[in-house]
């Protein structure tokens, strides 16, 4: 049985960790020329169908998943707490006049931050132009928690990085450039979190996601903000993936996929 891990792109962390951990190879452009089946392919974000075979993640199910707007749909219709939002500019203006800080997103397919533009009721008069808006949801703590086929395999929470100078710090949009890292000692998730993160995934039609969510203590509220399909992966989030894997394939545990795990392989492994 072959099974094949195929990234969205070539130089995936999360892909090429995932690889090295389970002895798994990563497609190539080549195989792509030469194979024309795989049994299993573990898909890490490609939206794209290059191999036939049976896909963990279908590359259909990715490319809704990957797109803002598309996404905000399946959760609206699924009745999954998700940010209100709308693509009509007027509307966008509207929540802004009445005192609703708004989100404009200019770019639908992004990781990181990038094409968030936020805008406070108090200081920002005018929306830049986006295909998509969306209401600032109020929350106390962010996490992400990992989904494996129907179950939560980890829990991170997102935390401010100490080392990094008060001026810099964003608490509404927590990443990495504004100040924030992954942590999950003393972590302890409110119960609304785990329901949320599976029914996420399971709206979108998906095997696996990593899903970024905010909640409210004040009125015990969680909010699905996006199903990331190729996360970053290390250390005890890399295991918990590695065990979820063990689980659906046992054979990775031995032969060839022990062997390129002991290094045998090493030169060969991508």
């Amino acid at each position: 049985m072959k099974i094949r891990i195929e990234p969205y792109k070539t130089w995936s962390g999360g892909a090429r960790a995932l690889g090295r951990k389970c002895g798994i190879l990563r497609t190539t452009a080549q195989q792509v020329r030469k194979h024309g089946d795989f049994n299993f392919i573990i898909n890490w974000g490609r939206s794209e169908r290059r191999f036939n075979g049976h896909y963990i993640n279908e590359p259909e199910k990715v490319r809704i998943a990957s797109n803002k707007l598309l996404c905000v749909e399946v959760f609206s219709e699924a009745h999954i707490p998700c940010p209100e939002s709308t693509t009509s500019r007027d509307v966008a203006d509207g929540w802004l006049t009445d005192g609703t800080t708004v989100i404009a997103r200019t770019l639908l397919r992004a990781s990181g931050g990038r094409g968030i533009h936020l805008c406070d009721p108090e200081t920002d008069q005018t929306l830049r132009k986006a295909p998509l808006y969306t209401k600032y949801v109020k929350k106390t703590d962010e996490y992400r928690v990992h989904v494996w086929q129907g179950e939560v395999i980890d829990v991170q929470q997102k935390r401010r990085n100490t080392a990094v100078a008060d001026g810099d710090i964003n608490w509404q949009i927590r990443n990495h450039d504004n100040g924030f890292i992954y942590a999950r000692d003393d972590v302890n998730p409110p119960s609304c979190l785990s329901p949320a993160a599976c029914s996420a995934v399971a709206a979108l039609g998906l095997d696996f996601g990593a899903v970024d969510l905010g909640y409210n203590r004040k009125h015990q509220q969680c909010t699905v903000y996006e199903v990331n399909t190729a996360p970053g992966l290390e250390g005890a989030t890399l295991d918990s993936y590695y065990r979820a894997i063990l689980r659906t394939f046992p054979q990775v545990e031995t032969g060839i996929y022990r062997r390129r795990r002991g290094g045998l392989l090493r030169g060969r492994s991508r």
